[in-house]
């Protein structure tokens, strides 16, 4: 069976959460380097983190699981700026085409491309690098 890398981590626990998701909603899935990367932080960007490997064919449900449950959390977050409840993630990708932008990424970050996620609220529109703290009511 062949599988594909969907996600890499640095967090061990968001790491086997993720899995736990997948593997309850019946997807064939694994983490790779979860072992290097708790023993040894620091060798984390040389190996590229914990990555989650998914069947091949499962990937596209996969992805939509885990980008259901991103939502769902988020929508569930308060802007500490408006505090009204929604978060969105904004995502962006630096993958260059040219070899000296692979091989920066490759020695600064352990990984050929790298990603950025800012969060924003949907309702005033304020942007977060990191999420905003979780409110119960």
């Amino acid at each position: 069976m062949e599988f594909k890398q969907i996600a890499s981590f640095d967090n061990y626990l968001l790491a086997n959460m993720t899995l736990g998701l997948l593997q309850e909603n019946e997807i064939n899935c694994h983490l790779k380097d979860e072992y290097i990367v708790t023993t040894d932080p620091l060798l984390n960007p040389a190996v590229g983190g914990i990555k989650l490997l998914v069947a091949v064919e499962e990937v596209e449900s996969a992805k939509g699981l885990i980008k259901d449950a991103e939502t769902e959390y988020l929508d569930q977050l308060t802007c500490p700026n408006c505090n009204q409840k929604g978060i969105e993630a904004e995502e962006t990708v630096n993958a260059p085409a040219d070899f000296w932008g692979k091989l920066k990424n490759q020695v600064l970050f352990g990984q050929s491309s790298t990603h950025k996620k800012i969060y924003r609220c949907k309702n005033c529109k304020k942007v977060f690098d990191e999420l905003p703290g979780y409110e119960e009511e």
